[in-house]
């Protein structure tokens, strides 16, 4: 093995966090390489409304974070990390003034759905009391290395017969997912459908059903939690750890290129003209970037081509809010709910998702809700409280954003009559600052790519890239545009790492 131990790691999120600390525990000089003035990725919160009131930039809550065996082996809580634990998960209110409610206690869940729909909870029960045990296997076969093998086998063998109904259940669309299981009832289905739009898929789409119900599975084995003070309160546990065990990170460090001699990787170039030597180097940014980032003869032909089309899902158009008191929602349980998906019925979710796939932006888009101060009060002063509101859109549109903007608020009012006199101030982000702030993401599609089947698995982002390495030797990568996709968890990095240790023959770090 060569002597020369030095990585570098490109992007400071949590994938990259978590392969440095793997890589340095085994003992290897690493610097990592983040654009932002700040590390953290998705992991990271602002003031960005009023002083005092802490808002999430990109993630907002953390179930795959608590499941993800990378992120529970190192043991962040050992670094002050403070998980708040909402009982009242998600709520899916409806025009009527009634609501549906996830909740982590099954028996309050099977009631909510048992008030919209008799029969409704009870089959519901059935299917996550089979499953619950399963949650975490399924969870590591769903996030870990290609090919699953072993957790596979053990799940058929678990579930029976019953384990190709999930299978055809999970890999078809989520409304066909819902219907099934409800028996055909449309307002369950609606509410299991609102798990599935974190994907940014419509509800009718081939493979939203596994982001559906694996987010509300996971919703009674583990929780949605967050943590408390904001989420750049991981990217602290992270950096905290990767200080110790001697991780260079430096920011507003721009990667303008992979040096390539003689066939593998020698380090990367900075804009600035600066080249940084090193004999691997482990990427995070998503596909495109990616691309961009190598010479065009340092990966075969149709590698390369893969990477530069990589099909781009609809955006996130964030907007959060400063509010004098929570919100006044009309039915009563998303006035306790940590999230609320605002959206409605089945058709109008299917609607607003389409218009976003064919480049509209929706009249009524759907929403994703956080309220993170019903729980955790240190993040607004006294009294007063924070919400975390995205809708999906077209990476480009013709409309502006402040069009925009009134049609997320006409959607909260619709659900929430006098939304609009509790506001004291609100920030926008669009899909353009998105990108401008963190080129990997891609007109700002914070997931890396479309979690469409024809990228996902062994095809994200291809056969040759999907176990985190490529044909160029000392070129490592992960990240979103890598299985298993986006996300908090800190799989692909770890995975990634690993990878690079096995090839310098080195033994990974165990907790």
């Amino acid at each position: 093995m060569s002597r020369d131990r030095r990585v570098i790691v490109v992007g400071a999120g949590s994938n990259g966090l978590v392969a440095a600390i793997n890589l340095a525990r085994a003992g290897l000089d690493v610097t990592v390489l983040e654009h932002s003035p700040r590390p953290g990725g998705a992991s990271s919160s602002v003031e960005n409304t009023l002083p005092g009131y802490v808002h999430d930039h990109c993630a907002g809550f953390n179930p795959m974070t608590v499941a993800s065996p990378a992120m529970r082996e190192l043991e962040l809580e050992a670094e002050g990390l403070r998980w708040v634990w909402p009982d009242a998960i998600m709520a899916h209110p409806f025009e009527d003034g009634t609501a549906i409610a996830l909740h982590h206690d099954l028996d309050a869940t099977v009631a909510s759905l048992d008030r919209a729909q008799s029969g409704a909870g009870g089959r519901w029960r059935e299917l996550i009391e089979q499953c619950r045990p399963l949650a975490q296997d399924i969870v590591e076969t769903i996030l870990g290395p290609l090919p699953p093998v072993k957790r596979p086998i053990a799940l058929a063998a678990s579930l029976r017969r019953d384990g190709l109904l999930l299978a055809r259940r999970m890999t078809g669309s989520v409304e066909a997912f819902g219907l099934d299981v409800f028996d055909g009832a449309v307002r369950p289905t609606a509410w299991l459908a609102g798990s599935a739009q974190h994907s940014g898929l419509p509800p009718s789409t081939a493979g939203s059903g596994a982001f559906g119900f694996l987010l509300q599975l996971v919703a009674h084995s583990h929780g949605w939690p967050f943590p408390a003070g904001g989420q750049g309160r991981i990217a602290d546990a992270l950096l905290s750890i990767a200080a110790r065990e001697g991780v260079i990170v430096r920011c507003e460090a721009h990667v303008a290129g992979v040096l390539v001699r003689r066939g593998r990787v020698a380090g990367v170039a900075l804009a600035d003209g600066e080249e940084i030597p090193a004999r691997d180097v482990l990427t995070t940014i998503s596909a495109r970037p990616l691309a961009a980032l190598l010479p065009d003869d340092a990966l075969p032909h149709r590698v390369l081509r893969r990477l530069r089309i990589w099909r781009y899902g609809t955006a996130a158009f964030k907007l959060d809010y400063a509010l004098r008191a929570p919100v006044p929602w009309a039915a009563p349980e998303p006035r306790e709910a940590a999230v609320v998906h605002v959206g409605g019925e089945l058709r109008d979710l299917a609607a607003a998702a389409e218009a976003g796939a064919r480049g509209e932006v929706p009249g009524r888009p759907a929403l994703v809700v956080g309220q993170h101060t019903l729980y955790d009060s240190s993040r607004a002063p006294d009294g007063n409280h924070t919400l975390y509101c995205y809708a999906h859109v077209p990476a480009r549109y013709d409309c502006s954003d402040e069009e925009i903007a009134a049609r997320v608020e006409a959607q909260l009012e619709r659900f929430a009559p006098g939304f609009s006199d509790i506001v004291l101030a609100r920030a926008l982000r669009n899909p353009q600052r998105t990108e401008a702030e963190n080129p990997s993401l891609v007109g700002g599609d914070l997931g890396g790519g479309s979690y469409e089947l024809d990228q996902q698995l062994i095809f994200r982002p291809g056969p040759e890239l999907c176990r985190y390495r490529t044909p160029l030797r000392g070129l490592y990568v992960a990240g979103a545009s890598v299985h298993p996709g986006g996300s908090v968890h800190g799989m692909g990095g770890r995975s990634a790492a690993r990878a690079l240790l096995a090839d310098r023959r080195l033994r990974p770090w165990r907790a």
